[in-house]
């Protein structure tokens, strides 16, 4: 027993690989079951490839004892393996010391790739031998995986950032499924909201990493239990230096909502204009509320060429007749909108993935120039609706989504569901209950309530037997916007440059060349919508 115990200390100064759990423990070899001197009780499972490593075979355990085990295959195997083919360039080295690192010469940082740079990402960088990506946050490790920086992560690259979750996790994570029950299968990939919701739910308790709330301070959080600096906000030390004038790395000061768990997160998220202690769908009573939510009605909508043929036939109604008879019994456009009633709806759960969204997408535009985009229902006298004011940067805006007050209530609840899409009012073919929408399957929102109102249906009565219709005017997230001006669309291709590229969400603009009546606004993920308002209204026609 001396002579193994001897021997385990040997080979862990000769194979410094560190424990994905306690990274300033060394992994070391273990034979027979034997480790550290004791006796292990039970077999276990490596935590890469989940294979039983019985008592009898060789395997890489934590010194410490926290029971973390890799088996033989897997222990040079880092989680840094590329999933693509490297590129012809030189790949810088990780630093061995990650975002601890405090070196300043600029020879070391182009020599070493740290936590936060951008080659910093699985693939285009290379780890020394044993040696893990420091990821201390679980938007670090989706960075870590996209390396396309798409902001979605694909089958290969989720399978990769799942397993270092099932390394750093302390509950038994089933890779096999995981992919399905991120939301994988039924999407073709997995956003960051969706990524850091199945984190918590197999149980990892990282932070977040990225600040939901208000512009607040950014606290150094280099060592132990973040006890280690007392630096309160990043001040670089040099012009485009990575290091604060405390030493340390930019990567390192997070504000504390960033440090938060995603229940916290969840807990924490509710904005301070809500209603305290109402969830769902809280009545609007405030007049100078009511008073702006009409003048928003009366502003966005269009008096003259505002007629589409989603609009319909005045005899047949939408979609139940030839396009010829359509055009020739054009559905009359309402002359305006009066509100009826107005609710807010107070939904945090909705909401905290929405604002983690909204964080997300902040973070990617500011790495390069998000042009703006103005759209004429969040116009500077609509930016600050229920004293809430939109996020600049980002184009987010307020747009609505037309549709049955009973699927108003049901988004209100439960978010957009994208398989809807192509069952409203889009143009279908005789016989088919679902259309091919114009910009790919999305959820399709417009700046003015005339464009909405076209998909407004089975209104209920009022006393006086008065049509009642019912719109959702809703937060969205326009980010990086690709804007189609052209009568020939390739659906698919406009989702691809959202969902593998530099984009965020689409505007169709048919406006400007084609000299049609409206603009759309298409996003693909519905976590970047929230349905803030539920509006009812009656059309009024001629002078009524």
């Amino acid at each position: 027993r001396t002579r193994g115990h001897a021997r385990v200390r040997i080979l862990a100064m000769a194979m410094p690989g560190t424990c994905a759990r306690c990274p300033r423990w060394p992994m070391v070899r273990s034979r027979s079951g034997f480790f550290g001197g004791w006796l292990c009780s039970k077999a276990s499972e490596c935590a890469r490839c989940g294979e039983v490593l019985s008592r009898s075979r060789s395997s890489w355990r934590c010194k410490r004892g926290c029971g973390y085990c890799l088996c033989d295959d897997c222990y040079p195997m880092t989680p840094s393996a590329p999933s693509r083919p490297k590129s012809a360039g030189r790949l810088r080295t990780a630093c061995r010391y990650g975002a601890q690192c405090y070196q300043a010469s600029a020879d070391h940082s182009t020599k070493f790739a740290h936590p936060g740079d951008q080659d910093f990402r699985n693939g285009m960088v290379e780890l020394e031998q044993g040696l893990q990506p420091d990821l201390r946050t679980i938007w670090d490790i989706f960075v870590y995986f996209d390396p396309k920086e798409s902001g979605h992560l694909f089958k290969e690259d989720f399978l990769q950032a799942a397993r270092e979750v099932a390394a750093m996790s302390p509950e038994v994570v089933d890779i096999g499924v995981a992919w399905a029950e991120a939301g994988g299968a039924d999407q073709g990939h997995v956003s960051f909201v969706r990524f850091a919701n199945w984190c918590a739910c197999v149980g990892l308790r990282l932070p977040v990493g990225l600040d939901t709330s208000s512009p607040a301070s950014r606290s150094c959080r280099f060592g132990p239990e973040d006890a280690g600096c007392n630096c309160e906000e990043f001040v670089a030390s040099s012009p485009e230096s990575a290091l604060c004038k405390c030493g340390h790395r930019r990567c390192l000061h997070r504000s504390d909502s960033s440090q938060q768990t995603l229940q916290m997160q969840l807990l924490s998220s509710r904005p301070v204009h809500w209603k305290p202690s109402g969830i769902g769908l809280i009545e609007v009573t405030e007049a100078d509320m009511l008073s702006k939510l009409q003048f928003l009605l009366d502003a966005t909508h269009r008096e003259n060429d505002n007629w589409t043929r989603d609009r319909g036939c005045a005899i047949h109604g939408i979609n139940a007749c030839e396009t010829k008879c359509v055009y020739a019994h054009r559905a009359p456009v309402p002359a305006g909108y009066r509100l009826v009633g107005a609710w807010r709806n107070q939904n945090p759960a909705l909401w905290a993935r929405y604002s983690l969204m909204r964080a997300t997408i902040q973070q990617e535009c500011a790495k390069t120039s998000c042009t703006a985009c103005a759209v004429e229902s969040s116009a500077r006298s609509f930016d600050e609706l229920d004293t809430s004011r939109l996020t600049t940067g980002i184009n987010e805006w307020r747009l609505f989504h037309g549709t049955s007050d009973k699927l108003c209530r049901e988004i209100c609840d439960t978010n957009f569901n994208l398989g809807m899409a192509g069952t409203g009012a889009t143009w279908k073919a005789a016989g088919c209950t679902k259309g091919n929408p114009l910009y790919g399957a999305g959820v399709y929102l417009a700046e003015r309530i005339t464009k909405a109102d076209e998909y407004a249906r089975q209104p209920s009565k009022s006393s006086d037997g008065t049509d009642v219709f019912s719109v959702l005017l809703c937060r969205a997230v326009g980010g990086s916007v690709l804007v189609c001006a052209e009568n020939e669309i390739d659906s698919e291709s406009l989702r691809r440059q959202v969902l593998e590229g530099p984009y965020h969400s689409v505007l169709g603009d048919r406006v400007v060349k084609l000299r049609k009546p409206y603009r759309e606004v298409v996003i693909y993920d519905r976590d970047q919508l929230y349905p803030e308002f539920l509006l009812t209204y009656a059309r009024i026609f001629g002078d009524g």
